[in-house]
């Protein structure tokens, strides 16, 4: 059973996907809501979608599941979306990817190891550092860098926030928007 609105003030992680023509300023637009309510964007991507001339917002944000509503109301009035949903993180299937740069003395010493157990694999490869990739959930990310920052390899470490797939028929809404 879904809480209601007047007794739901638990703060969850939601994903906000937000698809609009790609114009000059709607960015300025969307971050403005959250700024309005004092909720903090955890990350923010914006990628172009298969349908040309479409750009697809990914925002990450803590909150209620009113605020969120809220949030959501105020993106939709924005003259240039054409979509936006809500989801809780585990409605949606999401990736991230993250790039590992490691000491190459300490990964040839027994670091290869890690490639399968954390099904990383190498990208880079130089006298001053090797580049591992990891592509996974959150926690398998944070797995490895844990690993390797124990086994004291890690010199660096960058990551992406969640890549998130959308459902197809958003997809084909989305070009029956643009050809009606």
């Amino acid at each position: 059973m879904a809480p209601t609105k007047d007794t739901d003030t638990t703060i969850r992680e939601y994903i906000i996907t937000v698809f609009t023509e790609n114009r000059v300023g709607v960015l300025g637009r969307i971050t403005s809501i959250f700024t309005r309510r004092k909720i903090n964007i955890e990350s923010l991507k914006v990628s172009e979608t298969p349908v040309k001339g479409i750009s697809m917002f990914t925002i990450h944000a803590f909150t209620t599941e009113d605020t969120a509503c809220r949030i959501l109301s105020g993106i939709e009035r924005i003259i240039e979306v054409l979509r936006a949903d809500k989801y809780r993180t585990d409605e949606l299937t999401t990736q991230q990817i993250a790039l590992y740069k490691v000491s190459p003395e300490l990964f040839l010493r027994g670091g290869d190891a890690c490639l399968k157990e954390y099904n990383a694999r190498v990208i880079e490869i130089n006298p001053e550092y090797v580049v591992l990739e990891r592509t996974g959930t959150g926690e398998e990310i944070e797995a490895l860098r844990d690993y390797l920052s124990e086994a004291g390899m890690l010199l660096q470490f960058t990551r992406s926030e969640n890549i998130v797939l959308h459902d197809a028929t958003v997809e084909t809404a989305l070009h029956g928007m643009i050809e009606g």
